[in-house]
């Protein structure tokens, strides 16, 4: 199954995981991109299970339900860095539409 990479969430065709990302945010320096679960149902980790870490208990899991960090040497690097900085730039056009008001 092919996996697509949308706005608010990610997809396999069956699964339907909410998410959001976040570019290069290693203290390493690597390019990545972050994908963060926004849910508790764990369907991040059916969509990207190669790549999916869930080191949560019931303490942080109000903060971090899981995540999957794929690098530049992972097959869906491109389209998953591709959608994260078409969001990030509509959000920053979306930014300088308001300052310019």
């Amino acid at each position: 199954m092919a996996i697509k990479f949308n706005l608010h969430h990610v997809t396999n065709g069956t699964v339907k995981a909410r998410c959001h990302y976040s570019l290069d945010n290693r203290v390493d320096g690597r390019k990545c991109v972050t994908i963060y679960a926004k849910d508790y149902c764990r369907a991040l980790g059916e969509v990207l299970a190669d790549v999916y870490h869930n080191d949560t208990d019931s303490q942080t899991d109000y903060f971090d339900q899981g995540r999957a960090v794929l690098f530049e040497d992972h097959p869906l690097y491109a389209a998953a860095r591709a959608r994260a900085e078409a969001i990030n730039a509509a959000r920053e056009a979306k930014r300088a539409s308001f300052a310019q008001r």
